[in-house]
């Protein structure tokens, strides 16, 4: 089996340019080319419809995308596995969504690293959906979600309870006029929306929608403004004053959830590894 060949495969789907995936992978376009043909002739399959100035995924093309990226991902997984850096006896691919790395990941992550000095680690950041599909197909160890995914395969916990504070880049402002004016909504989800919508009834259009809190504490610090973001965010700025919290605004709670296969070999190595970590918080 030619990995390059499932990796080219993935580039091309990607960019649907034979021309940008050679770019990208550091080879020639006959390389692409050569390495496609050879994946189609072995699966007996075409995998691209080639028209003028347009190529796209066949059906046969759609359907191995994901055997494909399984593929790859468990190559990778393998050799780091198999070559452990020097030092290192453990090995952890952990993933997260965008928002959870700003609010409590990044922290988590330095604080395994400087307790686990025999452990080697790779962390990403990804989207919901493809986080779910590489917990099940085990090339993931441990992922966070905002919410724990529905399946049976997998084991949820609460990681975190995040308290979602409303501030403001005016210390005086009153809870009315930071709804109101110049009020940047952040999306944590359908329980928020409906915890807020009940504390906040007459509110007016936001004028900035949002579902990332890293961008709406921008634009705060930027132009002014008011949101409600993760505690742990804000907590340095607020104690240098940069913004403040909004006085007898109510406050919010967002769950973060660790997941993990419950048949992964590791999931005993991950349930201490959360258990130590909860442990220190």
């Amino acid at each position: 089996m030619d990995i390059n060949a499932f990796k080219t495969f993935l580039e091309v789907a990607k960019t649907r340019h034979f021309g940008r995936a050679a770019n990208n992978l550091c080879v020639t376009q006959s390389a692409v080319s050569a390495r496609i043909k050879a994946l189609e002739e072995s699966l007996g399959a075409e995998l691209f419809i080639r028209e003028r100035s347009n190529i796209h995924l066949s059906p046969s093309g759609e359907a191995l995308v994901i055997h494909a990226s399984s593929i790859v991902d468990m190559w990778n997984r393998a050799r780091q596995e198999v070559s452990l850096p020097n030092g290192m006896q453990y090995s952890l691919n952990v993933g997260g969504l965008p928002g959870l790395w700003d609010i409590l990941l990044q922290d988590w992550l330095n604080q395994v690293l400087l307790a686990q000095p025999d452990l080697a680690m790779n962390a990403d950041i990804y989207s919901a959906d493809v986080l779910v599909e590489k917990v099940l197909n085990r090339s993931i160890d441990l992922a966070f979600f905002y919410d724990a995914p529905h399946s049976p395969q997998l084991t949820s916990q609460i990681f975190s309870k995040i308290n979602l504070r409303l501030v403001s880049s005016n210390p005086d402002v009153s809870i009315d006029d930071a709804i109101q004016d110049r009020y940047i909504y952040v999306d944590w989800g359908t329980y928020f929306g409906v915890q807020h919508a009940a504390a906040f009834p007459s509110s007016s259009i936001a004028k900035l929608y949002t579902s990332s809190g890293r961008i709406a504490f921008e634009a705060i610090k930027a132009n002014g403004g008011a949101a409600y973001l993760a505690e742990p965010m804000v907590r340095s700025a607020v104690q240098r004053g940069e913004i403040s919290y909004v006085a007898d605004a109510p406050v919010f709670e967002r769950a973060a959830y660790a997941v993990f296969h419950q048949s992964s070999n590791k999931a005993e190595f991950v349930t201490q590894l959360l258990q130590d970590s909860l442990m220190q918080d």
